[in-house]
């Protein structure tokens, strides 16, 4: 695969990719640098798992990293981009919109396709919570992520969040051919608390073309 059309699975997967469901590969592959995926759908839940969590989750809304809303039938919108950051890895960075009744709330994050074999998941507008992940194809085809380290960056200082205070991070990827849509399942565990954050739906995904001049790369590029 030449470098315009790699991808940060592709390069973590290797040849497991080749496992993956055709229509899931061919997302994961990405389009041609230099454009933009977009991707419509709705989701059948999305939030804080228990409505006491809530106020909590609001904390992160300003950041564009979590919400603190919660609902059902939220409609969704995700733009992928993928690039290069500065020294030349791969990336791609995203903008998930998700409308719930009176506000849209946004998260945006980058993800690095790091040397230690993890994805390095940066979120949040300036990029400074980060979540390492480990990725994995089950047997049906499905892409399957499971995190195993969590950090907050204040500035330059990576800071590690000790494991009963953060949220292990669990994402399923699959394509459902009874609905010819993309079906993502994302869950958040916390190991006292059991579930606190989740979404899951579907979305139908199409390339468009687009620049990755509005992708703030400064930000990751002084992480990891």
């Amino acid at each position: 695969m030449s470098g315009a059309r790699r991808s940060v699975y592709r390069v973590l997967l290797g040849d497991r990719a080749d496992r993956l469901q055709p229509q899931l590969s061919d997302y994961i592959d990405g389009v041609a640098r230099g454009e933009a995926g977009v991707g419509r759908g709705v989701y059948e839940f999305a939030g804080p798992s228990k409505a006491w969590l809530m106020p909590l989750f609001m904390l992160a809304t300003r950041a564009n990293a979590l919400f603190g809303e919660r609902g059902e039938n939220v409609g969704l919108t995700v733009v992928n981009v993928p690039h290069s950051d500065g020294r030349g890895r791969v990336c791609l960075s995203s903008t998930r919109s998700f409308a719930f009744p009176g506000v849209v709330r946004t998260m945006e994050d980058t993800m690095l396709a790091g040397r230690d074999g993890l994805l390095h998941d940066f979120l949040g507008r300036r990029r400074f919570l980060e979540v390492s992940l480990r990725l994995g194809v089950s047997s049906e085809g499905w892409l399957r992520m499971r995190s195993v380290g969590t950090w907050i960056w204040f500035g330059r200082l990576r800071v590690p969040v000790p494991r009963v205070f953060s949220a292990r991070v669990d994402l399923t990827e699959r394509w459902d051919s009874a609905t010819a849509s993309q079906r993502v399942e994302v869950t958040l565990t916390h190991p006292v608390l059991g579930s606190v954050f989740e979404y899951r739906g579907s979305f139908t995904y199409e390339p468009r073309g687009g620049s990755i001049d509005a992708v703030d790369t400064a930000a990751i590029d002084r992480r990891f």
